[in-house]
Order: structure tokens, then C-alpha cells, then sequence
């Protein structure tokens, strides 16, 4: 794990090819991005603890929605990795999930920050060049057999 917090923007690398995963995937950074500008201001005050803890929220919120639309794709593909790939999505939002009661409950601390900075930027990212590439793959492929899986995977 690595420590401090950090910036991190879209880097072209994590492009899958799949329109509505690239796209999901830009908007959770950016929204990545906006949590991590407030967590580098000092959070002493409660007021700002909750609009800290809110914005973690809504960034949670948007990472399961992505995961629900991965794993729709992969059900209605058929794609034989889907157990291990929503293995991947639970294991990231029971993490996450114990980090943000963890934020409401006792506020924000650098170690904190370096495990949500862990699990929001390094696990994701490594996700995604790991794991969705796989399924971004298969989806191309079927997509080449199946032309109305275009439909599924097109922006």
C-alpha cells in the first residue's frame, strides 16, 4: 500500500475499448478525483468530516452502480468468469463499505486516508488492467459473433 494522498486522473492505458465500461470508468475518476482534493484539506472540523464522508459516499454509491452494469453485461453474455469478476466487485465494496462506517464513526486520519486511497485508486486501477480487460476481451469477441451485443457495449 502505497502512503499519502495523491491526485490521480484518467490515463488513456485503462481504455478497455468497451464504451459504456471507458465511460463509467472516466466518471469514477473524476468523481475520485473530487474526493481526494477534499481529503488533502485538513478535515478537523465536523462539518467537514461530513461533507468528507458524504463525498466518499457518493463515490461508493457510483462504484457499485459501475459494478452492476459489469455484471449485467457479463449475465447476459454469458461470460464464464462472472463468479470470480463479482467476487472482485464484493470483496471491494465490503472494503470500502467498512471504511466509510469507519469515516462517520471515528473521522478522518492519515492511515485512514492511505487504505481508502489503497482500495479507491490502486485496487481499482489494477481491476481494471487486470480483470475488466479480461472481460472487455471476451465482449469484443462476442460482440464480433453477436453484432446485438454492440448495442450492450456501445456508449
Amino acid at each position: 500500500m502505497k502512503s499519502g494522498l495523491f491526485n490521480t486522473s484518467w490515463a488513456k492505458e485503462l481504455e478497455t475499448g468497451i464504451g459504456v465500461l471507458d465511460a463509467q470508468h472516466k466518471q469514477y475518476f473524476h468523481l475520485l478525483n473530487n474526493y481526494l482534493e477534499k481529503a488533502a484539506v485538513p478535515t478537523s472540523t465536523p462539518e467537514k468530516i461530513l461533507d468528507l464522508a458524504e463525498t466518499f459516499n457518493f463515490l461508493r454509491q457510483y462504484a457499485r452502480e459501475h459494478f452492476s452494469t459489469e455484471e449485467l453485461l457479463m449475465t447476459k453474455t454469458e461470460y464464464s468468469g462472472y463468479q470470480s469478476h463479482q467476487a472482485q466487485h464484493e470483496y471491494f465494496l465490503q472494503r470500502v463499505e467498512s471504511l466509510y462506517e469507519q469515516m462517520r464513526k471515528v473521522g478522518f486520519s492519515p492511515d485512514l486516508a492511505r487504505e481508502v486511497n489503497y482500495y479507491t485508486i490502486e485496487w481499482f486501477t489494477d481491476h481494471i488492467r487486470d480483470i475488466d480487460v479480461k472481460l472487455a476481451d471476451f465482449l469484443k469477441k462476442k460482440a464480433t459473433e453477436d453484432r446485438g451485443i454492440l448495442n450492450l457495449i456501445e456508449n
